[in-house]
C-alpha cells in the first residue's frame, strides 16, 4: 500500500525539524575555547529567572563565590542586601569561572544542582537554568548513561558554556546570551555593541536561519583598557562596560564606563581589607599629595593617578598618561626632542654655508 503525499509531507517536515534542532543542539552545547589567553578565566552568563527570586537565591543557584561578584557584574551598590528581590524574566549577569579543554569552554565544576522530586534533565536545563545549558551536556559531564533516569538528592554539575579566547587579538569577556524568540543576529549585535560577522564566526553559523530561540549564544563584550601590570596578581584586569570589580584584597574599586573613553577608572573602595590589616599606601609614585583616582594638572594637560595592580604587600600606581604626547619621559623628553631638532637644523645650515663657499 502506498503512502500519499499528504501523509508523507508532515512526516518529512517533522524529520527535517528534528535534524535541524539536533544540529543546533550539538553546535550550541558549548563555546569554542582554545585557551588563546589562558586555560582559565572569568566569564559571564545572562540569566532570566522564571519566577521572582532574591539575589541570595541566585547566588546559591549558581554557586557564586560571593554576592559581591554578582553586584559588581550588574553595577549594583555594594550595600545591596542578599534578600533584594529580582523580578521574573529580568536578565541578570552572573560571573562564572571558565575552564578551556579540547577546544571548548565550560564552567569550572560549578554550579552544582541537587535533584528534587519531579526533576528531569530536560526540565533542569530548560526551566531551572533557562536554556543556558543543554540536558545532553549535563548528562555527559556527570556520566549519566540514561538521560531519562536521575535520582532525588543526586548532585549534578551544570556545565555552563563559556570561553577565554581573545577576539581579533583583543581581550574580551565572553557572555552567554540566551536567544529570545523572534530575535536576530543583527539585533543581538546592536544590543551588545558588536557586529554580525563576529557573532556568526564565534558561533559557527551562517545566518538567522540557524539562530535558535532559548539557546545560549556566545557574545564577546568589550572591556576597558587599564594600566594594570602583567606581574600583578589581578592581571589581566577585564572589566566590561557598566560594571565594576573589587580588587587588591578589597582595597580598590575599578569601574568601566564607555563614556570615559573605555579607560578603567579606579579609586579606594572604602571596604574592610581582606588578608591585610590595613590597605597599603595608594599614593602615586613621586606625587606626595596624589592618590589613586585623583587628577593633577601638568604642562601637557590633566594626568590621573591610575591603579597599576598589586602584590602580596604593595599596591602599584602610575601617572596616566605616562608622559606628554610626543615625548619619551615628560618634560625632559620634550626638551630632548627640541634640542635634537635644533641640532639638525644647525648642521644643515653649516653644510649649506660650506657649499656656498666651495
Amino acid at each position: 500500500m502506498g503512502v500519499s503525499r499528504f501523509t508523507l509531507l508532515p512526516l518529512l517536515l517533522t524529520v527535517s525539524s528534528f535534524l535541524l534542532h539536533l544540529s543546533a543542539a550539538e553546535m550550541t552545547g558549548s563555546f569554542k575555547c582554545g585557551g588563546g589567553r589562558s586555560a582559565t578565566c572569568s566569564s559571564l552568563v545572562g540569566f532570566a529567572p522564571q519566577n521572582a527570586t532574591t539575589l541570595g537565591d541566585l547566588q546559591a543557584l549558581f554557586s557564586a563565590r560571593d554576592l559581591q561578584s554578582i553586584l559588581a557584574a550588574n553595577d549594583l551598590p555594594l550595600s545591596t542586601p542578599r534578600n533584594q528581590r529580582w523580578s521574573a524574566n529580568q536578565t541578570i549577569r552572573i560571573p562564572i569561572p571558565c575552564s578551556c579543554s579540547n577546544g571548548t569552554g565550560i564552567s569550572n565544576r560549578v554550579p552544582t544542582y541537587t535533584v528534587k522530586v519531579g526533576d528531569t534533565l530536560s526540565g533542569i536545563s530548560s526551566v531551572v537554568f533557562r536554556g543556558l545549558v543543554q540536558f545532553q551536556s549535563i548528562g555527559d559531564v556527570n556520566g549519566i548513561k540514561d538521560v531519562d533516569v536521575i535520582e532525588v538528592g543526586q548532585r549534578l554539575w551544570i556545565p555552563l558554556p563559556c570561553s577565554c579566547d581573545k577576539v581579533d587579538g583583543e581581550d574580551v569577556v565572553h557572555y552567554a546570551h540566551v536567544v529570545e524568540p523572534g530575535s536576530s543576529v543583527e539585533k543581538i549585535a546592536a544590543q551588545f555593541g558588536t557586529d554580525n560577522a563576529t557573532l556568526l564566526r564565534l558561533n559557527g553559523i551562517s545566518g538567522d536561519s540557524e539562530l535558535l530561540a532559548n539557546y545560549a549564544f556566545d557574545v564577546p563584550l568589550r572591556v576597558c583598557s587599564s594600566s594594570v601590570r602583567n606581574d600583578s596578581l589581578d592581571s589581566p584586569m577585564l572589566v566590561v562596560n557598566g560594571s565594576y570589580t573589587i580588587t587588591a584584597n578589597n582595597c580598590v574599586k575599578c569601574s568601566c564606563n564607555a563614556s570615559r573613553n573605555w579607560t578603567l577608572s579606579c579609586e579606594p573602595s572604602q571596604l574592610k581589607p581582606a588578608n591585610w590589616q590595613t590597605c597599603p599606601s595608594m599614593q602615586c609614585q613621586g606625587q606626595k599629595s596624589l592618590l589613586i583616582g585623583n587628577t593633577t594638572s601638568s604642562s601637557c594637560g590633566p594626568r590621573s593617578c591610575a591603579y597599576a595592580g598589586f602584590s602580596n604587600q604593595t599596591i602599584f600606581t602610575t601617572l596616566s598618561p605616562d608622559s606628554c604626547p610626543g615625548s619619551r619621559s615628560g618634560n625632559h623628553g620634550s626638551r630632548f626632542h627640541s634640542d635634537w631638532k635644533f641640532s639638525v637644523v644647525s648642521v644643515q645650515l653649516v653644510l649649506l654655508c660650506l657649499h656656498l663657499l666651495w
